[in-house]
């Protein structure tokens, strides 16, 4: 992600997270569920019992395979990215949920070969359709 020229704040744990997010506000939050300390499922207790002033867009990511996955609150959590995915679809996903869909590069994962990297961009343009036009947010009239 630094690579990509974003600000990224890194933790090694659940708790180092959950004091991250005391800290400051993050518009986009990858959250690993498998974390030393506290899980990814313990932050997202934290988020849904404080949440922030500005609400981020968190993306879980994990290789678990465990039916615990569908239990995610999605009041909190955007979307879920299974393990192993493509780098270059995390940075696109990344620029997406800051830019939107209409930058040149995230318009190529509406046909990623990862399917939850599909799913993820599906579900975000259907949350963001304009009512009264059928056009998209943030597209020039």
């Amino acid at each position: 992600m630094r690579r990509e020229r974003f600000d990224v704040d890194c933790v090694a744990d659940g708790i180092q997270a959950i004091e991250k997010l005391k800290e400051q506000q993050y518009a986009v939050i990858l959250l690993d569920l498998m974390m030393p300390k506290a899980n990814g499922f313990d932050v997202i207790d934290y988020m849904k019992r404080h949440p922030p002033a500005i609400k981020p867009i968190v993306l879980v990511i994990t290789a678990y395979s465990d039916p615990r996955i569908r239990e995610v609150d999605s009041s909190v959590v955007a979307g879920v990215l299974r393990k192993p995915f493509e780098v270059a679809d995390l940075g696109s996903l990344i620029r997406l949920c800051i830019k939107g869909y209409f930058d040149e590069e995230t318009q190529h994962l509406y046909e990623a070969k990862d399917r939850s990297v599909r799913d993820f961009v599906r579900h975000q343009l259907q949350g963001t359709r304009s009512h009264r036009s059928g056009e998209y947010k943030g597209t020039p009239h």
